[in-house]
């Protein structure tokens, strides 16, 4: 285990969180297998309940994904995750990758991570889980919530339901990300019984339901700005003297993301005294 930064840390899941894995897996199934699998097909992260087989064969399957061009060519979420990250990067927190994926595609992530989120993450931990039972032999499996509690992580970016509720048991904020509430996977019961009605019934209060990266970025509060101040000549028509006297308009604090809005933080509004035009 790399030693752990003494920055803040912020765990992110990699699958269908910063990349579009569930829809380039069914294309390739489809291709592969002469299937029709839709996005909405996927309810469970089991694979092997979605289009059949044993848990075996579904991680043989996952396999042979690894080695195809759908895989290699994954799209990663262009849903401000990049500009997000990137914001949080500049506020000094240390950004992690913790993922489910097997060491055995170290390289291949490796080198889609640098291409798509370059010079964002510090570290990758892959958690050897869905193992074949060769693989069992050699690889070594841990959960994500022993991970992030070696590495001291502070909240966990994930997509999994089963994954948040396990984190978060052992006290890590999880923010459960639904991309536009379409995740059908993480709004199961965990005990498989189906959909759930409502998702107060089983996120516990560490657990926060998101549907897009700007809510991300909104779950962090905004850095102070040192500027208190501007300065603007005075109105020398109702001054006694005609000397350069300066009047003190205040302004609030602002940060890196008014890009974002009401979303990211609050939008700038012009001072009551008077308008400020800046060269």
């Amino acid at each position: 285990m790399p030693s752990v930064s003494h920055r803040r840390i912020v765990a992110i899941d990699l699958d269908d969180t910063l990349s579009h894995t569930i829809e380039a897996l069914a294309a390739w199934h489809n291709d592969t297998y002469e299937t029709n699998l839709k996005h909405s097909d996927f309810h469970t992260q089991n694979l092997w309940e979605v289009w059949g087989g044993s848990r075996e064969e579904a991680c043989q399957k996952v396999r042979e994904f690894y080695t195809s061009k759908h895989f290699l060519d994954l799209q990663p979420i262009n849903d401000y995750a990049l500009e997000s990250l990137r914001m949080l990067k500049r506020r000094r927190f240390s950004l992690v990758i913790v993922t489910s994926r097997q060491q055995l595609v170290a390289e291949e992530t490796k080198r889609w991570v640098d291409k798509c989120y370059p010079g964002v993450f510090d570290s990758i931990y892959f958690c050897n889980l869905y193992l074949t039972h060769a693989e069992q032999q050699d690889l070594i499996s841990k959960p994500k919530s022993a991970i992030l509690r070696e590495i001291n992580a502070e909240l966990l970016v994930e997509d999994s339901l089963e994954h948040a509720l396990e984190c978060a048991q052992v006290g890590v904020p999880v923010l459960l990300f639904d991309r536009e509430g379409s995740y059908g996977w993480n709004h199961i019961n965990i005990e498989g019984k189906g959909p759930q009605e409502s998702d107060a019934m089983i996120l516990p209060r560490n657990v926060t339901r998101i549907k897009t990266w700007k809510q991300v970025i909104a779950h962090f509060p905004k850095p102070a700005s040192p500027l208190r101040f501007c300065w603007v000549p005075s109105d020398f028509a109702n001054s006694d003297d005609e000397s350069d006297d300066l009047d003190t308009v205040n302004v609030d604090d602002m940060s890196d993301d008014e890009q974002y809005g009401s979303e990211g933080g609050e939008e700038w509004t012009k001072s009551n005294s008077r308008e400020l035009i800046w060269a």
